[in-house]
């Protein structure tokens, strides 16, 4: 579905340019949950902005996006617009970025609906309680009447889950989602992400920093240092045999004891 090959952006500097990614490939295939590891300032969220032509206005961007083997780096206007709405969609790190603070959720998700699917007033309210029942928010009138400042954290990313998947996209871009949560709640909101993706038959490419997150739902993983991606495996090998020395350190760095699980319960 995705194909990303030899992509690098580079940003305009004042005195000298900064080179972000460098030469970056990857694939997803449909229904696939891919992985991208690695530390802060990697250019993993980079390449999730560059797939949606979200780069900042000062970059240059070279090489191949494709998605179902369409060019994505050339798309201007409504053919761009049309792909960000029902096709590829991108769940933020942090959902108070993402809320307007002055708008009730209801006017989130009805915006949203409105633009991707065309569904008039009643029949966009009808969807979006349904959505938040499926993201597993049991109080919805409550919710949808709700403005940012009085929901948790683990509440707000729930509804941005929900307006990630309103469209059925073909494609999540998952940008740490579950970064500013505690360890109780992000669990819940990973299975959350994990049981959506596996029932709408999304595919998945998913940033983290923690590589135990990512195997738990990750078919494979990518990891990356310094913008560009330097070894590519199932869990289970990076797990066993790592072989950069990049990942073996990332390996190095987890707490003793913690257990690598993927999902479906086998350690």
């Amino acid at each position: 579905m995705l194909q990303i090959d030899n992509l690098s952006l580079t940003l305009a500097g004042k005195y000298a340019d900064l080179s972000i990614l460098r030469n970056v490939s990857l694939t997803v295939a449909t229904g696939e949950a891919v992985g991208l590891v690695g530390e802060s300032g990697s250019g993993k969220s980079m390449t999730l902005r560059s797939i949606l032509h979200m780069a900042p206005a000062n970059a240059t961007v070279t090489g191949q996006i494709l998605l179902d083997g369409e060019g994505v780096l050339g798309l201007r206007g409504e053919d761009l617009r049309r792909m960000r709405s029902r096709d590829v969609s991108m769940i933020a790190q942090n959902p108070h970025a993402v809320l307007n603070p002055v708008l009730p959720v209801e006017r989130y998700l009805l915006e949203g609906m409105h633009d991707a699917q065309g569904l008039a007033t009643r029949a966009a309210r009808i969807r979006a309680g349904e959505l938040l029942e499926q993201v597993g928010i049991d109080e919805v009138d409550r919710v949808l009447r709700s403005y940012p400042h009085q929901l948790s954290g683990g509440m707000l990313q729930r509804v941005v889950i929900a307006g990630a998947i309103a469209g059925k996209p073909r494609l999540m871009l998952a940008d740490e989602p579950t970064t500013a949560l505690d360890v109780t709640t992000q669990a819940e909101v990973m299975a959350i992400l994990d049981d959506c993706r596996r029932e709408l038959g999304m595919a998945m490419l998913f940033v983290t920093h923690d590589l135990d997150l990512a195997a738990a739902v990750c078919d494979r993983i990518n990891v990356m240092k310094d913008g560009e991606i330097v070894e590519t495996g199932v869990p289970e090998q990076l797990r066993d045999h790592p072989k950069h020395p990049y990942t073996r350190a990332l390996m190095a760095s987890r707490p003793a004891g913690v257990s690598w699980t993927r999902a479906g319960g086998q350690a």
